[in-house]
């Protein structure tokens, strides 16, 4: 890994951490929001949080000190309910904090609520280390201790975490290493070298490699290793090939030995480095760490919410009869939902598709082809102002000339229309009608009375008698005529699509009151579905929030840290 740092990534991260923790306590859960109360802290700090981890046989402790270059940690375990130690470097003191003091401090940092005057009495004691020790050999009630110390291994920005052995009995210690890894940027397993591949060991260097921290593994204690039992090369194979089973991802597997420190397999220099190059790449580590730790007290959070709902959810699905009777009901539910909405918006739908069925119909109908054009023309022809037949009695045969071609024109187009659109219209009209069981005998009578016939008014008003008669002429009077004719029968199917639809809503409201009536005894039926369904839908929408609120999740390689999938 470099110390290559994607700034944008970096203050969104930083950006989400208030808005989440103020929605946590607006949901009220005060121990996820102060875990990310943790985390503002930590970034404020910007300090590289490398966490220890293994058993109490492993040398822990020992190993911390000799990274320290002196004892800074008591020689054994210290004795409280659930405690972690922080190491620091600076001039030599200790703070112990009584765990309402450290949850005191965890509001404050958060911004979480004023401190009381109560609160305050439990602020962290501040002692000498030798002081340290004593109270570490009396025991106490501590949640955590904070220790500084000359190690310049740490530097400025350096801090070791030693957290209680994982193999103890006591839950609140498994507890405690569990909840102080969410503010480490990297971890150290430690195990003895004779019980590397125990399962206590894979099950809990698997939750490590879970939770996305960089891991390293250490196998302390090397000098136990005899070669002429086992080559190392194989006893290296056989430990990698136990957390490749277990599906562990680490960064590294190192040996150490703090009893031989000339022991050829010991890497304590590599460890040292480590540790130093950690510190180095705090940038990008710190910011990736706390992604994961957000994301990680996000997922914790919506399991507990999830938790608290068992009992009462529980409760409802033997009322509801169990989720497969429920998941009936629910179905039903569904359906008749979707019948009622297609129901009540069924007028508009079909008077819209109407619409375009007529309209498709009208654009694709010739009221007009080549031969009726040419009546058209011999029509026009007569309409002109000094159009005359005959030289005796050129009046009355002018007169019925005019006459036979206006009404040759009209049959031509009576029959036209008829076999393009009237037969169409009112076959689509009686199909409509028929769809939703309204059409009728005196319905059909009806519809003829309404369709339109086209008239010698209409066709003698379109005329322009002073136009100078030609082939265009004739092909935009048919145009013109063809269109207002089609309005004509369009406003005619329209018009009495609308009476076919007063019955089709009369017939639809029926049917409106069968289903909400179904639906009224569903609901009355399953009223505990309606209140599974709601929790269900409470733990989506908090799961949403959640996630509209957490920061990216990062991936973390060589070029540094960028946006994962």
């Amino acid at each position: 890994m470099s110390n290559g740092v994607n700034e944008p990534v970096i203050n969104e991260v930083q950006d989400s951490l208030r808005p989440l923790h103020n929605q946590l306590v607006t949901w009220g859960d005060s121990r996820s929001a102060n875990l990310i109360g943790d985390l503002l802290g930590k970034e404020a700090a910007g300090e590289m949080t490398i966490a220890l981890c293994g058993h109490f046989s492993a040398g822990k402790s020992s190993l911390i000190n000799s990274l320290c270059g002196k004892k800074v940690l008591p020689s054994g375990p210290v004795p409280t309910s659930a405690n972690v130690v922080s190491i620091r470097n600076g001039e030599p003191r200790a703070l112990i904090y009584p765990a309402a003091a450290k949850q005191s401090a965890k509001s404050q940092e958060s911004g979480q609520a004023d401190v009381t005057n109560d609160q305050k009495s439990l602020s962290p004691k501040e002692v000498s280390l030798d002081e340290l020790y004593t109270y570490c050999t009396n025991g106490g009630d501590y949640a955590a201790v904070e220790v500084w110390d000359h190690v310049p291994l740490l530097g400025s920005h350096g801090v070791l975490m030693d957290t209680p052995g994982v193999d103890s009995t006591d839950d609140g210690h498994q507890k405690a290493t569990h909840s102080a890894l969410h503010l480490a940027d990297a971890v150290l397993y430690v195990m003895d070298y004779n019980h590397v591949q125990s399962e206590n060991n894979l099950v809990f260097a698997k939750s490590l490699s879970d939770w996305g921290k960089p891991l390293y593994l250490i196998v302390n204690q090397i000098d136990k290793h005899r070669e002429r039992e086992l080559s190392f090369s194989k006893y290296r194979e056989e430990v990698e090939a136990a957390f490749k089973r277990w599906q562990v991802d680490y960064e590294s597997l190192l040996f150490t030995s703090l009893k031989v420190k000339d022991h050829p397999y010991n890497q304590w220099v590599s460890l040292t480095k480590l540790i130093t190059d950690l510190i180095d790449q705090r940038e990008p580590l710190l910011t990736y760490s706390i992604s994961c730790s957000a994301h990680h007290v996000a997922e914790q959070s919506l399991e507990s919410y999830q938790a608290s709902l068992q009992d009462e959810k529980a409760a409802l699905l033997e009322e509801m009869g169990g989720e497969e009777q429920a998941a009936k009901v629910e179905a039903e539910t569904s359906r008749l939902q979707t019948e009622l909405l297609r129901l009540e918006q069924l007028t508009a739908t079909e008077r819209d598709l109407m619409r375009r069925e007529v309209d498709s119909l009208l654009d694709n109908s010739s009221l007009t082809p080549a031969d009726l054009r040419e009546i058209a023309r011999l029509f026009l022809e007569s309409r002109k102002p000094k159009f005359k037949m005959g030289l005796l009695f050129s009046g009355n045969k002018t007169e019925q000339e005019k006459q036979e071609r206006l009404d040759r024109f009209v049959k031509g187009l009576r029959e036209q229309a008829s076999a393009q659109i009237v037969w169409h219209l009112q076959h689509l009209l009686r199909r409509f009608g028929e769809k939703y069981g309204v059409w009728s005998e005196s319905l059909q009578h009806e519809l003829e009375a309404a369709t339109p016939e086209i008239g010698a008014k209409q066709i003698l008003d379109s005329v322009q008698p002073e136009a100078m008669l030609s082939g265009e002429y004739v092909l935009n009077y048919c145009r013109q005529l063809s269109t207002e004719l089609k309005a004509m029968y369009r406003r005619a199917a329209i018009d009495f699509a609308e009476r076919i639809l007063v019955d089709v809503a009369a017939s639809t409201a029926v049917e409106v009151q069968r289903v909400q009536q179904e639906l009224s005894e569903l609901h009355e039926q399953s009223a505990a579905i309606s209140r599974y369904a709601a929790l269900q839908r409470g733990i989506a929408e908090r799961a949403a929030a959640t996630q509209k609120l957490l920061p990216p999740r990062l991936e973390l390689s060589r070029g540094g840290i960028a946006r994962g999938e």
